[in-house]
């Protein structure tokens, strides 16, 4: 009786141990800090308010909270494409860019355009101003990549 308790309990522990490991959420992805200058050429406070009427029910701006797009914290300056945990059209990633006003400037104009197969299927926004406002406030989400505990590095994949 007492073996036949002991593999009972041997099995519900591995058990249990497989079941708390297949629960677990992988750690969210980071891109590197910002090194950019801010971008001066909008007035990011009004950026802001075009973010949460355009951008805000597809985009967070917290590490791991994806939505129908990736979150955006450091955006401005990180090479497009680069999160670990968001799945990336391969369009997208194909284009190597790396997300300044240059590049953001024409795809937030009209995504659709510049990457004939990108997920992200906004609206076009034609007004020129806006953009440069909306990438002013997108150069000014900056954070710093906190330290993995694990190993002592920067919990970034870049």
């Amino acid at each position: 009786m007492a073996k036949t308790v002991s593999i009972a309990l041997s099995g519900m522990i591995i058990l249990s141990a497989f079941v708390i490991n297949a629960c677990s959420k992988a750690p969210p992805d980071y891109r590197s800090e910002v090194t950019l200058p801010l971008y001066t050429n909008g007035d990011a406070q009004r950026g802001k308010q075009i973010y949460q009427e355009a951008c805000a029910q597809c985009h967070q701006l917290t590490p791991g909270l994806n939505k129908k797009g990736p979150q955006l914290l450091n955006i401005y300056g990180a090479p497009a494409a680069s999160l670990a945990d968001y799945k990336y059209s391969a369009a997208l990633k194909a284009k190597n860019w790396v997300w300044d006003a240059k590049t953001l400037d024409p795809y937030i104009a009209d995504s659709e355009k510049v990457v004939a197969e990108t997920k992200m299927l906004a609206d076009p926004m034609p007004d020129a101003k806006e953009r440069q406002d909306v990438i002013a406030y997108l150069s000014t989400l900056r954070a710093p990549v906190p330290i993995d505990t694990a190993n002592g590095s920067k919990a970034s994949s870049q």
